[in-house]
C-alpha cells in the first residue's frame, strides 16, 4: 500500500487531509512540525509527502531541501495558505512535484496524488 506523509502544523488541516486520503485508500502518517516530519520520513519511507510551507520549527522549504538531500527521487507536494511566489518558486527549484493552495480543491488534490502515486507505481 502506498504510504503518504502529511505534514501540517494545523492539526485540523492535517487530520482532514489524512481522513480524505485514507478514504481514498492510502496509508497515511501525519506530522505537525518539520523535525517530526524528517524523523517520520526516515522511519516510514513514504511514496509521497504533502508538506506545508509554514511550519513552527523549520519551514517546509528547509524540510524539502533536507529530504531531497536524502532521497532526490521522493515526490513532494507543497501545501500553503500563502500566495508567496518566491517560496513556491524555491520549492520547485528544490524539486517539489506540485504546490496546492489552501483552501483545498479536493478534486485537484486527488488527481495530483494519483499522478504521483501512478508515477511511483510505474517505477517499481
Amino acid at each position: 500500500m502506498n504510504k503518504i506523509l502529511v505534514v501540517d502544523d494545523e492539526v485540523d488541516i492535517a487530520e482532514v487531509l489524512a481522513a480524505f486520503l485514507i478514504k481514498e485508500g492510502y496509508d497515511v502518517v501525519t506530522a505537525y512540525d518539520g523535525n517530526t516530519a524528517l524523523q517520520k520520513f526516515s522511519e516510514v519511507n513514504p511514496s509521497l509527502i504533502l508538506l506545508d510551507i509554514q511550519l513552527p520549527d523549520i519551514n517546509g522549504i528547509e524540510v524539502l531541501g533536507k529530504i531531497k538531500g536524502i532521497n532526490k527521487d521522493i515526490n513532494v507536494i507543497m501545501i500553503t495558505a500563502f500566495r508567496d511566489a518566491d517560496k513556491v518558486v524555491e520549492a520547485f527549484r528544490l524539486g517539489a512535484y506540485d504546490c496546492i493552495f489552501k483552501p483545498f480543491d479536493f478534486n485537484y488534490l486527488k488527481n495530483a496524488v494519483l499522478a504521483v502515486i501512478g508515477k511511483a507505481d510505474l517505477c517499481k
